[in-house]
């Protein structure tokens, strides 16, 4: 709980209205302010946030922090009664301040996850396992940018004991910036791929811009890097921070943590044998412990060891973090298994995509779907030069995998078909349409010949909005 007169020295801001206003948490939205609030009123592409002031107060805001130069040609604000306005030279930069302050006065450990797949599904892991123990207050949905960090911050409640921080990068310099406002003690990459090529050139540059998180944890902090990723072992070995390393068969580097013995559990789940390999690292000692996780595929229970080591460096044993993973919630559009049209079953996986996760996904479909599954894979974007390629190869791994019948939607996607056929899945099972409303339609017509019980997937970059396609197919036109 913070009062305005506090907040307004922190920010060097011209304070009006009640100078004993308490405030807590913050929004940007006007609509979904809550009871005590901070309002802080941003200028964004299409929305001005200093249109709301009066719709924020309204819904229960207490303080408002504005830019002194946006209301220079407005009317007068009436502040009402015990509530107070500040006004700022930015309001980004007095959000960030004050999230920078605010994770300092918590004392709460911070938990920083990148990477270019997995990032959204093991910051909800992480939170799962480590819930087992402590107060974890985490990023909603992908807010994990310089806007989506400093409100998750301010958002945990003073008893927040550990913040578990999602950050994206979309260049060099960003994920450092975001550690100078969350100051994290362990940071997390899932791996080091290919998405972001278009702004950054080079994976060598991805990489630099993803360990930007490593370099900045403290002499007493832990680096949990995946043992199959080369470039994160590779940029290991040039680094004397602390690491924690997990994996499966540890292709790059032993692991300390190590998923064994995987197989199918349930419909769409996994179970496998964790085993602690390096027990020095780590305060909780531990035997061999099974795992149910209720999602599927190798990249998922990679994740699934990354939380849980997590977990061990914070002195949560095994059994209780795999616990926390069995019941698990995920964010949404990621692997959400759903009934479709002539009882097929729709994996929708619309979040993002690039071409590793695009194999990961189509490996899923391929273990779970049987002999009649249904491919409908939209572009990738931000692949720069190598979009034509990893659009083909992405095609290949249908035809290699043996999936059925393939759809695919928009100008990019087209090299998915391109690269299926010359693999060798027939001509006649691939469609190709610029548009969803034409995928929608064949895909329809395809359910209606396949065999009852065909599992589809439906994946693509998020600008692409398949759920929409997921929608359609779900209702169906039986």
């Amino acid at each position: 709980m913070w009062d305005s007169q506090w907040i307004a020295t922190l920010l060097e801001g011209e304070l009006r209205g009640d100078s004993q206003a308490k405030a807590h948490g913050c929004c940007i939205d006007s609509r979904l302010v809550k009871d005590g609030n901070i309002f802080f009123a941003l200028v964004g592409e299409k929305v001005d946030g200093h249109d709301y002031i009066k719709a924020a107060w309204q819904k229960g805001a207490s303080v408002v922090v504005a830019e002194k130069e946006r209301l220079k040609n407005r009317p007068e604000i009436s502040i009402p009664e015990g509530k107070a306005l500040i006004q700022v030279d930015l309001g980004l930069i007095a959000m960030q301040s004050l999230a920078q302050t605010w994770v300092r006065q918590l004392g709460a450990k911070v938990v920083a996850i990148t990477g270019s797949n997995g990032k959204t599904t093991t910051k909800d892991m992480v939170t799962a396992v480590l819930s087992q123990k402590y107060r974890v207050h985490k990023n909603l949905e992908n807010q994990n940018n310089e806007l989506g960090v400093p409100m998750t911050i301010l958002n945990a409640s003073e008893n927040t004991e550990i913040l578990v921080l999602e950050m994206g990068m979309r260049g060099l310099g960003q994920i450092a910036f975001l550690c100078g406002i969350a100051r994290p003690d362990i940071g997390v990459i899932t791996n080091i791929g290919t998405t972001h090529l278009e702004l950054l050139g080079t994976q060598e540059n991805i990489a630099r811009a993803k360990w930007e998180l490593i370099q900045a944890l403290p002499p007493e902090g832990f680096a949990v890097l995946n043992s199959e990723d080369e470039w994160s072992v590779k940029l290991a070995q040039e680094s004397s921070v602390h690491q924690f390393f997990y994996g499966l068969g540890g292709k790059f580097h032993k692991p300390d943590l190590r998923g064994l013995k995987l197989t199918p559990f349930g419909t769409l789940g996994t179970r496998f044998t964790v085993e602690n390999e390096n027990r020095s690292q780590v305060p909780v000692l531990t035997s061999p412990v099974k795992v149910d996780l209720p999602l599927p595929g190798e990249h998922n229970v990679l994740d699934a060891l990354a939380a849980l080591s997590v977990g061990l460096l914070l002195e949560v044993p095994l059994q209780e973090g795999c616990e926390g993973l069995a019941t698990m919630e995920l964010s949404r559009m990621r692997l959400e298994l759903q009934q479709g049209i002539y009882e097929s079953t729709l994996i929708s996986d619309v979040y993002n995509a690039n071409p590793t996760s695009m194999k990961a996904s189509l490996q899923v479909l391929r273990e779970r779907g049987g002999a009649s599954t249904l491919a409908i894979l939209g572009e990738m974007y931000e692949l720069g030069e190598a979009s034509r390629e990893g659009h083909y190869e992405v095609g290949q791994a249908v035809a290699d995998l043996g999936i059925s019948e393939l759809i695919t939607v928009g100008k990019l996607a087209e090299e998915i078909a391109r690269g299926a056929i010359a693999r060798g899945l027939s001509p006649e099972r691939v469609y190709s349409f610029p548009e969803q409303a034409g995928a929608i339609k064949k895909a329809q017509e395809v359910l209606a010949q396949l065999s009852q019980g065909t599992w589809v997937l439906i994946k693509a970059s998020r600008g692409m909005k398949m759920e929409e396609v997921t929608e359609a197919l779900r209702r169906g036109l039986e």
